[in-house]
């Protein structure tokens, strides 16, 4: 027991040590079974279990008294390390005590010598100040000395940072420190004329990086681009990084990528501009230098004058970036040829013409300029504003509204130059606008002369006398007064070389002695008013209008095409249909093959429907050059087709329609005519030849030759009930082939025409109510009305083309009555004498049908001929055969020479029609049965059946009666009664 009792002390030691090695989870179960022991010693009731506990107890006391020993004797070797490591350390902060403890005594000693030096300690300090001081003034005098030329060095390697905290510090010096030196007073007065010169030279790099550097890197990368669309050309030309090289022209397209598309950002606070003089290009970041410029201005205190002259320079810079560019342009595109013919009145209107792609161009150039002006202030503006919050510098800085108010300033003038307004005035006072007026007077060429209606002119006009022609001379003014002497002198600085345009030879120019791409015009706007939208667009996106409100420059371009060019434009539109439609010359036939092959017509047309479809060409290119005015260009073409409607109208009216009112064209009343104009449009030729189907091809298939001779005869029969018995007068036939003429022109050209007019209108995208107008170089949307009334004018033409045709196709076949009625009443069937000859009648109706025939040739389509001729065999039969009636007596002879008309008709039809007509084979047939007697007639009939129709047979027996005077009435009567019989008998068997 002693032992065990002897132990605790030992154990308990050990137990703290093995604490420090055992395992965590070996604690945590030896803790845990201590607890577990003591709670069931505290909670046995018997002696027993109490023995128990210990005796466990006891043996797990053994058991970590072994494991203990064990862990001893394994680390011995380190408990004999650690006793000897803390030997050491205890040594060592022993000797450590002792040489802290000398150096008090040390420290006290000193303290004791200097409280009994101190005086002259003081002195001695007070000397070696004093000397420092002296050597940090000589060090600063020999500093600047040399200021003048650092300075110098720094400015020519444009190292401006450097060089202005330099001449600050030591004009700083000279101003405090050497204040009294009086040595330097000749380096004071050269480092004051430094700091000028160096205040010029800044705002100059300033200027010159704002808006001089930026003309020909922009115009090189354009033509690298090759102009193919409108788009930012320094986008696309940055696009492909892996391009860029260390060339100058390469570094130029980096940087000016970099100007547009990097975000400009100010300086965080307490961050200071560096600028690297390590050999580095200090021009490389365009933004970096110029943050260094706006930081040298603020430390040399002319940050406030560097504003004011950025904004009086604002309006002059812009001016001379728009000269320099064009005078670039116009030396990289030579003058064209003086052997090329000068440009007409409205060549503007044409995309591909020289004069618009050059003033394009220059627009386009112009305006990459001005983003990257913008960008530039921008950059310039948050640069200021960080140098001033930084050296606390009051300014009233512009804002960008005003940049781009300026920039709006310099177009207006500039599209004043190339719009002309300075002839506004005089323009619009010349000619007076009657463009709506109704041309009720246009068919001079076919009508007799009438006095035309006075009109009234207005003498004084004042539409465009304030926005159009005040606002842009006082523009002009302003921009000529700022440009001053040095308008024409400006230079294009690239590295270290630099190339001048002018000099002071130009500093007595005025405005109008300036260069030009293109020569001034008010259509110069169709070519330059889409590129102006989009920039418009993008200046209201940055003065971030409200709807409903624009600014500057689309104000001036709208009021411009309102108050001057849409007024010049209906003049000069009003003055081309009057020449067209007015002039001798303009309605002569147009027979250019290759005006013709674009046309894509064969035959001649009115040259006033060619002037009249160009106008409107010209009108629908219009539609796209100038979108936004789209319904208002519809509008006037809608105006020219009716003016030119009313033209073809009374052209029309001055052919059928005499000045006398009891003379009439019967083939005109006839076509007016609803039933017969009804009846001739049902038949199938007509159909076939508005199906532009050659109708020898029908007949061919469709129809056979019995039912267009039906088809004819019919026709013939309503033309003859119509006309009645009565002999024709020449004053209501078209005698005149020269007017037959000019009908076929005018329907070859009405024809084309409203085909013209039909594609185009249904070519037109339709505008919906919520749609609006998109502005594009396609053609916008318009109104459904517009179209609507484009697509009823084009009907007019072609109905009124109709009619011409119709007129036509009678007209040829009342000539046959004209000259075939009067044959069987002149009497001379019965004559003695055996004549060779056709009657004069037929002989002047073959010759005239040759006429007609070799008018119309050359004029109309085959088809529209064809038209027109077919039919007449069985017309001129009819004709022939229901003139039995007016003929009083025939003998032999009088037949031989109705079947010699009958035979000469035929040849010339034949000719004409290239067919045989079998019905005139029928109508001689007809005349060759009058060589029987009555009897025979009617055996014929009994034996070959019917040839002919009851009434003819009935006209021929009559004839033959009135021929033979012996003959009684009676004997008439029984031919007619055995006649009926036969025929009777026939229709009974058939």
């Amino acid at each position: 027991m002693t032992n065990v009792s002897a132990r605790p002390t030992q154990t308990w030691a050990l137990r703290g040590v093995l604490s420090w090695v055992k395992p965590q989870q070996q604690n945590v179960y030896q803790s845990g079974l201590l607890m577990s022991v003591i709670r069931t010693l505290s909670a046995s009731e018997s002696n027993e279990q109490r023995d128990r506990e210990k005796a466990r107890l006891e043996r797990e006391y053994h058991k970590s008294d072994q494991r203990l020993d064990h862990l001893i004797t394994n680390h011995d070797q380190s408990l004999k390390d650690v006793m000897q490591i803390f030997g050491e350390v205890s040594g060592r902060l022993a000797d450590a005590r002792k040489r802290i403890r000398t150096i008090k005594e040390n420290l006290a000693a000193c303290k004791r010598l200097l409280h009994c030096k101190r005086d002259e300690l003081k002195e001695r300090w007070l000397e070696g100040v004093e000397h420092k001081h002296v050597m940090l003034l000589l060090e600063q005098i020999d500093e600047v000395r040399d200021v003048g030329e650092r300075v110098g060095s720094y400015v020519n390697k444009k190292h401006y940072l450097h060089a202005t905290q330099l001449l600050v510090t030591s004009l700083n010096r000279l101003g405090t420190d050497l204040k009294m030196v009086e040595a330097l007073k000749d380096v004071n007065l050269d480092l004051h004329a430094r700091k000028e010169k160096l205040h010029e030279v800044l705002i100059d790099e300033l200027h010159k990086h704002l808006y001089q550097r930026w003309t020909k890197e922009v115009l090189a990368l354009r033509r690298q681009g090759s102009g193919r669309d409108s788009t930012n050309t320094l986008t696309r030309a940055g696009s492909d990084r892996a391009s860029l090289g260390t060339g100058k022209a390469d570094k130029a397209r980096k940087n000016l990528l970099e100007m547009i598309t990097t975000p400009v950002k100010g300086l965080a606070e307490g961050e200071s501009l560096e600028e690297d003089v390590g050999g580095v290009d200090p021009e490389a970041n365009t933004q970096h230098f110029m943050a260094i410029l706006v930081e040298c201005l603020a430390l040399l205190g002319k940050l406030p004058d560097a504003v004011e002259t950025i904004k009086r320079r604002m309006q002059k810079e812009l001016g001379v970036i728009i000269q320099r560019t064009t005078q670039q342009i116009v030396e990289y595109h030579p003058p064209a040829p003086p052997d090329d013919p000068p440009p007409s009145v409205l060549a503007y209107l044409k995309a591909d013409s020289r004069e618009a792609k050059l003033l394009q161009e220059l627009l386009q150039v112009v305006f990459e300029q001005f983003r990257l002006i913008v960008a530039a202030h921008q950059s310039v503006l948050v640069s200021m504003r960080a140098s001033s919050d930084k050296h606390g510098i009051e300014l009233h800085l512009y804002s960008m509204p005003d940049v781009w108010s300026k920039v709006q300033a310099a177009l207006q003038v500039m599209l004043s130059e190339y719009l002309d307004l300075s002839q506004l005035g005089t323009t619009q006072q010349q000619a007076p606008a009657a463009f709506t007026e109704t041309a009720t007077d246009l068919s001079s060429f076919f009508t007799k002369k009438r006095t035309p209606r006075i009109k009234n002119y207005s003498l004084f006009k004042f539409e465009a006398s304030y926005h159009a022609m005040t606002m842009n001379s006082y523009l002009m003014e302003q921009a000529a007064g700022q440009a001053g002497v040095d308008l024409f002198d400006f230079s294009i600085a690239d590295g270290n070389n630099s190339s001048t345009t002018g000099g002071g030879n130009n500093k007595g120019k005025n405005m109008n002695d300036k260069t030009l791409v293109c020569p001034a015009s008010p259509h110069n706007i169709t070519a330059i008013f889409n590129p102006l939208q989009t920039f418009i667009r993008e200046i209201e996106d940055a003065l971030a209008c409200s709807p409903g409100t624009h600014c500057t420059l689309h104000v001036f371009i709208t009021d411009y095409i309102k108050d001057a060019f849409l007024a010049q434009l209906h003049v000069e539109t009003a003055g081309r249909l009057e020449q067209a439609t007015k002039a001798l010359d303009q309605w002569r036939t147009c027979r250019d093959p290759t005006l013709l092959k674009t046309m894509k017509v064969n035959r001649p047309l009115l040259q006033s429907s060619i002037s009249v479809w160009q106008s409107i060409e010209e009108l629908r290119w219009l539609l796209g050059a100038l979108p936004l005015y789209a319904d208002h260009f519809v509008s006037m073409m809608c105006n020219t087709l009716m003016n030119y409607r009313e033209t073809c109208q009374a052209a029309y009216r001055g052919i059928t329609q005499p000045d006398s009112e009891d003379k009439r064209i019967i083939s005109a009343t006839w076509a007016k005519d609803e039933d017969i104009s009804r009846f001739l449009r049902d038949l199938p030729n007509w159909r076939v030849l508005q199906a532009g189907v050659s109708s020898e091809c029908t007949i061919g298939g469709d129809e056979n030759p019995e039912e267009v001779g039906e088809r004819n005869r019919k026709e013939a029969e309503i033309l003859t009930g119509n006309l009645g018995d009565q002999l024709i007068p020449q004053h209501e036939i078209l005698a005149d082939p020269a007017q037959l003429r000019t009908l076929g022109h005018l329907q070859e050209s009405l024809e084309w025409f409203g085909s013209c007019i039909v594609k185009f209108a249904t070519s037109l995208p339709v505008k919906s109510t919520s749609s609006g107008i998109m502005v594009s170089g396609e053609v916008p949307p318009v109104s459904d009305a517009s179209v609507q009334t484009l697509t009823s004018l084009a009907k007019d033409f072609e109905e009124l083309a109709h009619t011409c045709l119709l007129v036509l196709h009678l007209e040829v076949r009342l000539h046959c009555f004209f000259y075939l009625l009067p044959v069987a009443r002149g009497g001379g069937f019965a004559s003695g004498l055996d004549s060779q000859e056709p009657d004069n009648d037929v002989l002047k109706l073959i010759k005239d049908l040759a006429t007609i025939d070799e008018a119309l040739t050359n004029t109309l389509h085959p088809r529209k001929c064809k038209y027109i001729f077919e039919g007449l065999g069985p017309l001129i039969a009819n004709i022939l055969m229901t003139s039995v009636v007016h003929i009083r007596r025939i003998n032999e002879n009088g037949i031989k020479k109705m079947c010699r008309n009958i035979f000469s008709i035929q040849q010339q039809l034949t000719n004409i029609t290239m067919t045989r007509e079998l019905a005139l084979d029928q109508a001689r047939q007809y005349y060759e049965m009058l060589y029987h007697n009555p009897d025979e007639i009617l055996n014929g009939i009994m034996n070959r059946g019917k040839q002919f129709a009851e009434l003819e047979y009935i006209n021929a027996l009559q004839l033959l009666h009135r021929s033979s005077p012996g003959l009684s009435q009676e004997s008439l009567h029984t031919s007619l009664q055995r006649l009926s019989e036969i025929l009777g008998d026939i229709g009974v068997t058939v």
